[in-house]
């Protein structure tokens, strides 16, 4: 399973998993995660400057589809299946790694000193997920 936000990193992530996947015979689940936080009660929402002009769960599901089509041109042989989530990343693929073999993340921390190399959602998936957890870079 690859956690998947769009970034560099992710893109790195995803192709150690198919690169790996092909040798191993197996599939990869490429999962991405979208998460509102709220920034005006329900009734004002169309009014707010902040609003998304599509579908976040949709627009999440052309960036993800754009990705996985971007890495996956080098791994023909590799079934990757998509999925989208609405929730928060490190809780979702901390839930979904009971059902991994392998769980890979990218580094997208800021990179200052050591313990900010790691994003916080890649911080929390290492000390919480139950399976290995795999962080490319």
């Amino acid at each position: 399973m690859v956690g998947v936000d769009g970034s560099k990193e992710s893109r790195i992530a995803l192709r150690w998993a198919c690169s790996e996947a092909r040798v191993r015979g197996c599939a990869v689940l490429a999962v991405s995660v979208w998460h509102l936080y709220p920034l005006a009660p329900p009734e004002r929402v169309g009014a707010s400057p902040w609003w998304f002009t599509a579908d976040p769960e949709e627009a999440t599901r052309a960036f993800l589809g754009e990705v996985v089509d971007e890495v996956t041109a080098d791994f023909p042989d590799v079934q990757v299946e998509r999925r989208v989530i609405a929730g928060h990343a490190a809780e979702e693929l901390i839930g979904l790694s009971s059902q991994a073999d392998v769980v890979v993340l990218g580094a997208t921390g800021s990179g200052g000193f050591v313990g900010m190399r790691l994003g916080s959602v890649t911080r929390a998936v290492l000390e919480h997920a139950l399976c290995t957890v795999v962080v490319a870079r």
